[in-house]
């Protein structure tokens, strides 16, 4: 646990002390600097608008759909009418 803890902290901060940063996370995962945070954010940013049109595109090719689907059920007669059941038998 001990040799595990040490190699947990001790490689993060002496790599960012060689590039002259340190970590502003160290979890079991690893450490995470700065800038890795600030471009995961960039990132989430940029998959939020993607989704976000994508959902746009989405909506709108349903309101189109449902468009179609009641000008189709306008302009197909409905029949109403049944088939004779012959019961008695």
């Amino acid at each position: 646990m001990v040799f595990y803890g040490d190699l947990l902290l001790i490689t993060p901060t002496f790599s960012g002390l060689i590039r002259g940063r340190l970590p502003i996370e160290i979890s079991t995962r690893g450490a995470k600097f700065a800038e890795e945070a600030g471009q995961s954010g960039a990132r989430n940013e940029a998959a939020i608008r993607k989704l976000e049109g994508t959902t746009r595109d989405l909506s709108e090719g349903l309101a189109t759909m449902h468009l179609e689907v009641e000008r189709l059920n306008k302009t197909t007669p409905s029949d109403s009418t049944q088939r004779a059941v012959d019961s008695e038998r």
